[in-house]
């Protein structure tokens, strides 16, 4: 375990204004013959990258802030990121009174992992943050809630769900269960491999329904989509189903405001 240098600095305070100490700490961890992950966190990014190791490894980066030292003293007892390891399962979950209401600071953590490529991945934070996951093939579940997710050459099925922020996804190959992608204030743009066979249904209510894959009606459509520069272009405002090639797995597509998008990634 290797912990990088501390940093306390003082931000610019405005007159009558309590100005923020800050201590922030940089620690590398390694933690081997993991074959799925759970990362719970509250405020700060997930970055993952899949590397030839079968290792989980980074650096975990947290953050307190507050106005006063012993605000500060306060959260290094109080904040923890509890570890558990059961044969190939790791858990990291990052934990205090913070969850639970303001306790009088800040609290953030920050991890940029590389981790197995067949890995299953589980992953979930909520405040000042966004999640990219590069390269994976396992399963997925990954959620956010005040930002957006970014996967880029990925494998495998599962759930893509975040609050307030765009889906980006990119498949290196298409998954073969079912997969759902949702967002309330975001744009889900969703690249697959040629050849798709797959049952879609998508909804929104402020934006369109596009794809660039030829495609048949399935009974839930309730009419035939209109054809505009090559793309299928369909009414967003209720629930519409499509068949992709020969039909498949069932992927679901729904925001309240942006668009859906389900490409071919070689057009």
């Amino acid at each position: 375990m290797r912990l990088a240098g501390l940093v306390l600095a003082l931000s610019l305070g405005v007159p009558g204004f309590a100005q923020t100490i800050e201590d922030k700490s940089t620690e590398h961890r390694t933690f081997s013959g993991v074959r799925e992950l759970i990362l719970d966190n509250v405020t700060g990014s997930i970055d993952v990258t899949a590397s030839s190791g079968s290792s989980v490894e980074g650096d975990i980066t947290r953050t307190l802030s507050a106005e006063s030292q012993d605000r500060i003293a306060l959260a290094r007892k109080e904040v923890r990121l509890d570890v558990a390891q059961e044969g190939g399962l790791l858990r990291l979950l990052v934990d205090g009174p913070f969850r639970h209401g303001y306790s009088g600071y800040h609290a953030a953590y920050d991890f940029k992992l590389r981790v197995p490529r067949d890995i299953r991945l589980d992953l979930r934070t909520v405040n000042k943050s966004k999640i990219t996951v590069q390269g994976t093939s396992g399963d997925f579940n990954v959620s956010n809630v005040n930002g957006g997710i970014e996967m880029n050459d990925i494998q495998g099925s599962g759930s893509v769900h975040t609050v307030n922020g765009p889906v980006k996804v990119t498949f290196a190959r298409n998954p073969t269960g079912a997969t759902s992608f949702k967002s309330v204030n975001g744009a889900l743009d969703v690249s697959f491999r040629p050849g798709l066979n797959a049952d879609v249904k998508m909804k929104t209510m402020n934006g369109g329904l596009f794809t660039d894959f030829p495609v048949s009606a399935l009974p839930i459509a309730g009419e035939p989509p209109e054809q505009r520069d090559g793309k299928f272009v369909f009414r967003g405002n209720r629930r519409t189903g499509v068949r992709i090639g020969g039909g498949g797995p069932e992927l679901d597509f729904e925001t309240l405001n942006g668009d859906v998008l389900i490409k071919n990634r070689e057009r």
